[in-house]
């Protein structure tokens, strides 16, 4: 299963992604990525452009967009430790969640603290999650979680 989250602010780059490493991500998404969301982050979406609402929607339709349930965003806990180290703010511990319940548990994000929350995350079913501030930098095509 080829995952990725992707955070808002990388994804409004989708809208005229002038970047070639936006448009190649963008190019992976349509073709063969699945999309990993949360129905917060699809709100949060549907606030920064059309573009990406129709994205969403071609998604969902090919059956490329997962969306995580809230259900299981609950069931999914820190512990004590885990909760006070945390630094990405109370917000992004939803978006957190999303990340370490999908397959891949890779993520692109311009948010430091959240990214630094990913990489030094315990490893969740023999996978370590990663994220990072530029598509470039994780070969989302072809990562392997095994």
């Amino acid at each position: 299963m080829k995952d990725i989250f992707i955070d808002t602010n990388i994804a409004k780059n989708f809208q005229n992604p002038l970047d070639p490493e936006y448009k190649k991500l963008l190019s992976w998404l349509l073709r063969e990525g699945i999309w990993v969301v949360s129905q917060k982050l699809l709100v949060e979406y549907g606030r920064t452009n059309q573009n990406i609402a129709v994205l969403t929607n071609k998604l969902l339709i090919d059956g490329r967009l997962r969306i995580i349930p809230s259900t299981e965003h609950k069931q999914f806990t820190f512990t004590k430790r885990e909760e006070k180290d945390l630094c990405c703010n109370n917000e992004d511990r939803w978006h957190l969640r999303t990340v370490l319940l999908s397959h891949r548990k890779i993520a692109i994000a311009i948010d430091e603290n959240f990214r630094k929350d990913i990489n030094g995350f315990r490893k969740i079913d023999g996978v370590q999650p990663q994220a990072v501030a530029r598509p470039e930098q994780i070969d989302y095509e072809n990562y392997s979680v095994f």
